[in-house]
């Protein structure tokens, strides 16, 4: 028995699953009703009255938002009636609007701009000077600018608050055309995801502050991505500066919002993971180093190639420590190219920052994106006492790690202080690559492709989105060029290369996939390690 229903919205028939919000069965029918307070991951309002429509047997106009769509159902959201009502209400919404597009962040992504295009484009019935006077840029928490004249009222916010994050920091005040948005007496809007009510804020009430004034919209391009901040994988958007006018700041990152998906982390995500773009902007190695110098990328591999081939002799004697944030491909390739080059089956994992405090929300306390990929690829040659396999080394080659960071303990610093032939392939700035031998750029998690799997052993890919800095490289393209130095049999690779030879070596998790099988939400892989097990030496 089919759990569908069937309806006529504007005349076309539209099957949609049983318990479907009306609001979603017309955008799903290709004639999206214009809503305001309505969001699918809050309660329902029904406060804006903007979604009206009319349904054939029933009275008046009903909202969208406040109706289920049922079997039969006809609906007609273009009726004279309808787009007058529209009208009416955007009349209504703008009568104390302030001028202040061309002040505003919101402009270009206000759907209070976009709907006055549409439904209204009717003159002010109240002169400027008339209009009520409300606050203006108020600092209701360390992230987030209200003003309240641009308040429409439809109380996303103040649910998200009550319902999702449940801190119940905001409030709507007072009736009438003086209602306001603002925090109770002695708060701030100071949560873990408070960022997340400037997403939904359909004007330009609240406002990032750390996005505030730093770029317009239709400067940026949002690249699809996945949040490198913890186990979580949210799935996101990275704007970044794309004008060919302005090339010196093409590439550049400037805010990171959530991405919808309901398998992962709805339509949320925390303040914190919205900082790890500065990961892609600040603190690069722009250019390979030989010895604190500048060289080629063609120079430094062959330094390093001098500086490990007497070591090659000896199976072993070069060893690999790889970090939890690579991604599978990366690991994958790492891993085979210690095997094949060097002589070793192991690899020692290091962490990157200590656990931190997690919640039950998004909040994981695994801050590293793919620690269950990278123990899903490595396996059983995962090294144990990293201080003792770095012991005795005479080369050492380091990926996504950083063995001399302050979270370790002092024998892994010491002992990888102690060895001289060092190379390390970094995306910035490390402990280890200030005093490494041979230092390799490479790509930030927007400017490669690959995979990662979340703490729910979720698979879901990485898409490029921004070019590399400087002579940086992809980590897979990077590796494979280093290893061809040693071993010539070695070829160009893709991530899409390694991925295709990861799935063959190995089955399990990866079995079967392809990068269009993983789409852009991701698939369910059986990696069914316990948060235990994920977390096992994680400061190690």
């Amino acid at each position: 028995m089919s759990n569908n229903v069937k309806l006529t919205i504007n005349g076309r028939e539209v099957e949609v699953p049983q318990g479907t919000n009306l609001v979603d069965a017309t955008k799903a029918a290709g004639s999206p009703v214009p809503h305001f307070c309505y969001h699918k991951n809050l309660s329902v309002a029904g406060n804006c009255r903007m979604c009206v429509v009319e349904i054939e047997g029933v009275r008046g106009l009903p909202i969208a938002c406040n109706s289920t769509a049922t079997d039969g159902m006809v609906v007609n959201t273009e009726s004279e009636v309808v787009k007058e009502t529209r009208a009416a209400v955007m009349e209504f919404l703008l009568i104390n609007h302030p001028i202040d597009c061309p002040v505003c962040d919101q402009a270009g992504e206000c759907k209070l701009q976009k709907y006055y295009m549409e439904h209204d484009r009717g003159d002010s019935a109240v002169a400027i000077g008339d209009k009520v006077k409300k606050g203006k840029a108020l600092e209701v928490g360390p992230r987030v600018m209200l003003d309240q004249e641009r308040c429409v009222a439809c109380s996303r916010c103040v649910r998200f608050c009550d319902e999702v994050s449940k801190t119940g920091e905001l409030r709507l005040m007072n009736r009438g055309d003086h209602t306001t948005i603002d925090t109770f007496a002695g708060r701030e809007l100071d949560n873990a995801y408070s960022v997340n009510t400037v997403d939904i804020c359909p004007v330009g009430a609240l406002t990032s502050r750390d996005f505030r004034f730093q770029a317009r919209a239709w400067f940026l391009r949002d690249s699809e991505s996945v949040c490198p901040g913890c186990a979580t994988g949210c799935n996101i958007d990275v704007s970044v500066y794309d004008q060919v006018e302005l090339s010196d700041y093409n590439g550049q990152a400037y805010r990171i919002r959530p991405r919808e998906n309901d398998a992962v982390n709805k339509s949320w995500m925390c303040d914190a993971g919205r900082d790890v773009y500065t990961r892609i902007n600040s603190n690069r190695i722009d250019q390979p180093f030989a010895h604190g110098i500048e060289v080629s990328w063609d120079g430094a591999i062959s330094r390093a190639h001098k500086l490990l081939h007497g070591a090659t002799e000896i199976p072993g004697s070069v060893v690999g420590v790889l970090g939890f944030d690579c991604t599978n491909e990366e690991a994958y390739l790492f891993a085979r190219m210690m095997r094949e080059v060097f002589g070793t089956s192991q690899v020692a994992l290091l962490a990157s920052r200590p656990l931190q405090q997690g919640d039950d929300l998004l909040i994981d306390a695994d801050p590293h994106a793919n620690r269950r990929g990278v123990e899903a690829v490595i396996g059983d040659a995962a090294v144990g006492d990293v201080a003792e396999y770095l012991k005795g080394a005479q080369g050492v080659i380091v990926l996504g790690a950083d063995p001399r960071h302050y979270m370790h303990a002092s024998a892994i610093r010491d002992a990888f202080s102690g060895i001289k032939q060092q190379v390390v392939f970094s995306a910035t700035v490390t402990e280890a690559t200030e005093g490494a031998a041979i230092v390799l750029p490479t790509s930030s998690f927007l400017e490669k492709e690959g995979t990662w799997i979340n703490r729910d052993g979720r698979i879901q890919r990485l898409f490029r989105g921004s070019r590399g800095h400087g002579e940086s490289r992809e980590d897979v393209v990077a590796l494979a060029a280093f290893a061809q130095a040693f071993v010539e049999t070695w070829t160009e690779r893709s991530a899409i290369d390694a991925f295709d030879e990861l799935v063959a070596d190995h089955q399990g998790p990866f079995g079967g996939l392809t990068y269009d099988a993983i789409g852009k939400l991701g698939v369910e892989t059986q990696t069914a390690a316990s948060s235990t097990d994920v977390l096992k030496g994680a400061t190690s």
